[in-house]
């Protein structure tokens, strides 16, 4: 199995989400077997998506650390389950700009897996040991672990990162390490991946897959993503 994940971050309004809806469903893609793909919209966007695109496996961006209750402004994953099947945890962006814990991403982890949603967890190459030790062994065998390099990562309101992928060897040895000490569902990368360089990490054996942020906010680029992924996982058949 290999993914196709696309995080739109904090980006769009309605109408410009349904541009993308329409443009995508013109073209009629059709996955070859063995490619997962999905979507990571901002949370105001997942019904508009399950109404518009109901095909599309959506996940959300973030959740929060706890179950129902008096936490005004937070959303739960009880709340979410019914829209999603994926969630990202543990974004370097969550944890650079809202100082989010180890121990904030396990409970978070925690929640997802109790109402049915995969966590998709993010660990960088500078803390992932002890980022994967704030997690349960229950909760690592359950989840998709991506391998993310903060400085890899492009942002449109300020340069953390120089916005180019890591080198493919770095990310199989990081990969490599992650998938021995976690034994998860699978290990992917993210991080500055665009249709141009997507075949590289995707024609990897050891890499499960790629979580594109910028690329998959363009409907066109998002196109030549999936189309690309079908072509290798056609050829590799």
């Amino acid at each position: 199995m290999k993914y196709l994940i696309g995080n739109w971050k904090a980006n769009k309004t309605r109408q410009e989400a349904l541009d993308w809806i329409s443009e995508v469903k013109q073209k009629n893609l059709t996955l070859e077997p063995g490619l997962t793909v999905i979507l990571c919209p901002s949370f105001i966007h997942l019904l508009l998506f399950r109404e518009a695109y109901p095909e599309l496996p959506l996940g959300c961006q973030d959740l929060s650390p706890y179950g129902d209750g008096a936490y005004t402004g937070e959303i739960s994953a009880r709340m979410l389950k019914s829209l999603v099947q994926y969630a990202i945890l543990g974004h370097s962006e969550r944890r650079r700009y809202f100082q989010e814990s180890s121990i904030q991403v396990a409970q978070k982890a925690l929640q997802a897996i109790d109402n049915y949603i995969i966590p998709i967890i993010a660990v960088d190459r500078q803390n992932w040991r002890q980022q994967l030790i704030a997690l349960d062994e229950a909760v690592r065998k359950q989840s998709i672990l991506m391998y993310e390099p903060p400085e890899a990562i492009s942002e449109q309101t300020g340069p953390i990162g120089k916005g180019t992928p890591a080198s493919l060897e770095e990310v199989k040895q990081m990969i490599g390490a992650i998938r021995e000490e976690a034994e998860p569902l699978a290990v992917i990368y993210g991080g500055s991946v665009k249709a141009n360089s997507i075949a590289t990490f995707l024609k990897e054996p050891t890499i499960d897959g790629i979580l594109p942020g910028s690329a998959s906010l363009n409907a066109a680029e998002w196109i030549k993503m999936v189309t690309t992924a079908n072509q290798i996982i056609k050829v590799s058949r």
